[in-house]
């Protein structure tokens, strides 16, 4: 809960869902820039953005988030100081891991690259808003998802797992069981993200070439074991008659 004596208090928070998604009074009004589109053009320029917290960390007065919107990524900054307090920064730094806030901020080009992000710009943040909060802890972490898988009969659970380590430290074996009963946040890995994109580039070409050749795509009737989930009317068919 914020403080709500905080000298920042109508510049952070949880947004309530009506507000944050139904509102017809705010939904159209404001602008969002896409993280793909946060470029050193922008400099100066004062954004809002909305994403998916894909990471964060606190180091004393300050704190470090990675916003991502689909494969883009980008790195946001708050810093106590006059227009940000220390409570607006312990907010920002326990929102958990992939819940979507909105932030409007100042695009600043650093002086050095930045490791880790797709957009090479930092966001100054202004306000920081929590339009959807996720659970505090997931099934598992989308960098143990995404990493690159060695042993297949390990990943699957039949196989023990070796002990892969990296600078010391163990590295966590994300099993298929897993992966396929939390669905919704395995589709969010790079990996998956990119074959539905092969997948759909290739039924496009496809569909492109017909097209051009005079062909005319049609949806017909579909023979399915039982009644559809759209309501649609169906009628028995003795197919093996």
């Amino acid at each position: 809960m914020k403080d709500p004596n905080d000298p920042c208090a109508d510049k952070f928070g949880d947004l309530p869902l009506n507000q944050s998604q139904c509102d017809p009074e705010l939904r159209f009004q404001k602008h969002y820039v896409a993280v793909k589109d946060l470029n050193a053009e922008k400099a100066g320029k004062d954004v809002r953005v909305r994403c998916r917290v894909h990471n964060s960390r606190a180091k004393g007065k300050m704190c470090f988030i990675v916003g991502r919107e689909s494969f883009a990524t980008v790195q946001m900054v708050l810093f106590v100081g006059d227009t940000i307090s220390k409570g607006m920064v312990t907010y920002a730094s326990k929102i958990p891991k992939e819940s979507i806030i909105e932030v409007v901020a100042t695009v600043t080009v650093p002086e050095h690259a930045i490791d880790g992000c797709s957009q090479q710009v930092e966001l100054q943040v202004k306000e920081i808003w929590c339009n959807n909060k996720s659970v505090s802890y997931l099934p598992f972490q989308l960098e143990d998802a995404s990493r690159q898988v060695l042993n297949q009969e390990a990943e699957m659970g039949k196989a023990p797992a070796e002990e892969e380590k990296k600078e010391g430290d163990k590295m966590a074996v994300v099993y298929q069981d897993v992966r396929l009963n939390n669905r919704i946040i395995d589709l969010r890995v790079p990996a998956n993200q990119a074959i539905f994109r092969l997948q759909s580039g290739v039924c496009q070409v496809y569909r492109e070439f017909m097209l051009a050749n005079g062909f005319v795509e049609i949806h017909t009737p579909k023979l399915i074991g039982g009644a559809s989930e759209g309501g649609a009317n169906v009628f028995t068919l003795k197919y093996f008659d």
